[in-house]
Order: structure tokens, then sequence, then C-alpha cells
């Protein structure tokens, strides 16, 4: 553009002289004057440089635009080709993805930890759950945990789950395989070490006697919607059912069916505001006595849970609780005639004081847990009831440790007090 508008000046200018030179010769002639032969040579020669020059210039700016326009081609080629190798990068990419080429998250926790009660000697333990996530399409998913735990002089490894899902559309999702069971909150949502706040489990959901199952093998559908203002949640899933031991208390061990009643239950939950949430939970299954009889199983289970950060209570304080209830029909088996029946739960209170201005007191939290069950009155079984107080100190959001004494009460056995420590990080 520059030399565009050097070239149109110069040659405005030269016209410019030979106009006024030309002028000059009219005028002249239409005076009556008389133009010599000098001036006409002059006239001639300066019209004929004018001629050179211009002829020069177009010359000159033809050699230009001759040699950028090569590199400005080359280097327009160049983007074109790049900009093509990202969209064929892409395509690749997309069909890939469409294939079933998955993308891939390793998360999980770990622990490490000590007790030390007064029913068998002080032990560290141990343990490593990783949790691998695939995405294989924008509505496939497949998640799977492993627990790596080191028990009884040996290291046990568990299959926690491993479920494939399909989302339908915002408020439903599909699911087969292993999964932790929706009718227990606890279980489901709460039960890694770095998200417990205590370092064991409420009473009914450990041992021989637990009311519930950690998890069901089987399909699943569920899902959230919004109720006005407020919002819900549900999930309903069928599931291999428990197996009866020989002393009546039931076995959620779901490798394989004792029969052909498969177990059916689920939960619905209500958050009729921010932080707070009111849960139902229920199973209905059929286990086999020792004569061969299928009896009906029914467990009924509430959950509350309610997280909240106060400015004037100067931190966040969580409210936890569940209550479980279970019912097995009479067996007429000798053995086992007895009311199979069974209940319990517990009740949690956290308090942190996140909002406070001292740095190593916003990291502390306090905790304390009562929980019981309430057992069949038969040989083998016997109520318990536990207050656990603890101290947690958080290294970092997902990385805490945990001190906590548990006071136990056991009726007709021995008591089975606990000191526990324990450090757990989430990544």
């Amino acid at each position: 553009m520059k030399k565009l508008f050097i070239l149109g000046i110069t040659c405005i200018s030269l016209l410019f002289s030979a106009s006024g030179k030309t002028v000059y010769a009219a005028d002249a002639r239409n005076n009556g004057q008389y133009v010599s032969r000098q001036q006409y040579d002059q006239l001639k020669n300066e019209m004929s440089e004018l001629k050179k020059q211009v002829q020069f210039l177009l010359q000159q700016q033809s050699q230009q635009t001759s040699n950028v326009q090569p590199i400005q081609k080359a280097k327009t080629d160049k983007d074109i080709a790049k900009l093509q190798d990202e969209v064929t990068t892409l395509k690749a990419q997309n069909e890939a993805m469409d294939d079933g080429t998955t993308g891939f998250l390793l998360t999980g926790y770990g622990f490490a930890g000590y007790t030390d009660s007064e029913s068998s000697p002080s032990s560290f333990n141990a343990g490593f759950n990783p949790i691998f996530l695939w995405r294989l399409r924008d509505d496939l998913i497949f998640e799977g945990e492993i627990e790596l735990e080191f028990e009884n002089n040996a290291t046990e490894v568990a299959l926690e789950y491993a479920q494939l899902s399909y989302l339908l559309n915002d408020y439903i999702t599909f699911g087969a395989g292993k999964f932790l069971n929706p009718s227990n909150y606890f279980i489901e949502r709460l039960h890694p070490t770095w998200i417990n706040k205590l370092a064991d489990k409420p009473i009914t959901m450990i041992g021989n006697n637990r009311l519930q199952a950690g998890s069901q093998l089987g399909i699943q559908v569920r899902g959230g919607l919004p109720l006005g203002s407020t919002r819900g949640e549900y999930a309903f899933y069928v599931s291999n059912g428990p197996s009866m031991r020989t002393d009546g208390s039931l076995s959620f061990k779901d490798v394989n069916d004792s029969n052909n009643n498969k177990a059916v239950g689920g939960r619905i939950g209500w958050m009729p505001f921010s932080g707070f949430e009111l849960g139902y939970g229920f199973e209905f299954a059929g286990v086999d006595d020792l004569n061969g009889d299928t009896l009906d199983v029914i467990t009924h289970a509430v959950d509350l849970n309610y997280l909240r950060t106060s400015k004037l209570l100067m931190g966040s304080i969580d409210l936890r609780g569940q209550y479980a209830d279970r019912q097995v029909d009479r067996s007429s088996s000798p053995s086992l005639a007895f009311d199979n029946d069974s209940s319990g739960g517990y009740g949690q209170f956290a308090y942190r004081p996140s909002l406070s201005r001292m740095p190593y007191l916003r990291d502390m939290e306090g905790v304390f847990r009562y929980d019981w069950i309430n057992l069949p009155n038969a040989v083998n079984f016997n109520d318990e009831q536990r207050w656990t107080v603890g101290l947690n100190y958080y290294l970092a959001a997902s990385t805490l440790l945990k001190f906590s004494y548990q006071f136990d009460d056991k009726q007709g056995a021995a008591n089975d007090n606990a000191l526990m420590f324990q450090v757990t990080s989430g990544f």
C-alpha cells in the first residue's frame, strides 16, 4: 500500500508538471507568441522523461508484488494445512470416542490406623481403595472400586463395586453390576475413611449382625428431579438377596443368590432446603431357612443429614442419623423358632470452627456418635450400645488425623472399650 501511494503521488506530480508546461505553450500560442525550436525540444524531452519514470515505477511495483505474493501464498497454504490437520485430529478423536475409547480417571483413598481394644490385642492396620472411572461416551460411565486391606497377616482383596451406568437424560440413570446399597445412605455416601468422621463404622453396619447389605449385585435405576422449590431423588434396584446362616443371622454376600426370590429395594430422598436431606430406604427379600422354607425379610430405614456453615457459630456443623428395622418371618425349624427381628441406628454430631481466625483451631473438628443395635432374644445375639468421642485434625481438605475413644456397653458379654487412631487421605 505504501509503494502504491508513492507511485500515485509521483505520477500526479509529473503530470501536473507536464501540464504546466503545456498550458504555458498553449497560452503563448493563444497570445500569438511564437514557440521556438529550443522550447519545443525541451518540452518533448520532458514528456519522454516522464514516460520513462512512470514505466520504471510500474515495473518496480510489479516486481515487488511478484516477490510478496509467493510468500503470502506460502503462508496461507501453511495455515490451511495446519487447520486441516487440526480438523483431522479432532475428527479422529471423535470417531475414537464413538468406538469406545475411554476417558480415564484414577481416584480413591487410603488409610493407616491403630486400635487398642479390651477384647483383643492392640494392633496397627492399613488399607488402600483405588477407584477407577472410565467415561466411554457422554452417556456411558463405568466405575469400580477395589479394597486392599492387610488382615490376618495377609493382604485381603475385595471388589467393593463395579458398575456400568447409562445416562438416559438429566433425570434417569440406569446401572448394572455390583453397586453400593442405595437404601443404606451411610454405606453409599459416607463410608470412605476420609469422609467418615470416626475411625470405624456404626455398629449396625459391621460384623455378622449388620442390618443392611453393603452392596448389591443386580440392576438399578436412579435420578433426581425438582419438586417445586425443593428437590427429590430416587433409587430402585433388583438384586441377589441375602441368605440365612444356621444361627438365624443373615449373610449379604451377594455373589450367588440362594433362591429365585430377588431382593427389591430402594431409597427416596427429599431436600426441602440446601444442606438438609431426609430419606426413606426399604428392601423386600426372601431367604431359605434350614428346612428349605422361604421366609420374607422386610427392612425399613430412615436417615437424616444436615450440613451448615454459620457465621454465628463461627464454623460448620455436620449432623447425621439413621435408623433401620428388619423383620424376618418366624422359621419352623426348631433351632430358629424365635422372633428374628432386629433394629438399630446411630446419631452423630460434628463441629468444626472453620471460620475461626486461629489457623490451628479452624483445622480441628470435634465428633460425637451414639450407636446401638437390638438383636433377637436368642443364643449368640447380644444387644449393644456405644458412645464414641473423637477429635480430628485436617492436614488438607481430604487428609486428616483422627483420634477417638469408644465406650461400649454389651448386654450378656464383656464390654469392649477401645482407643482408636487413624490417618487417612482421599485423592
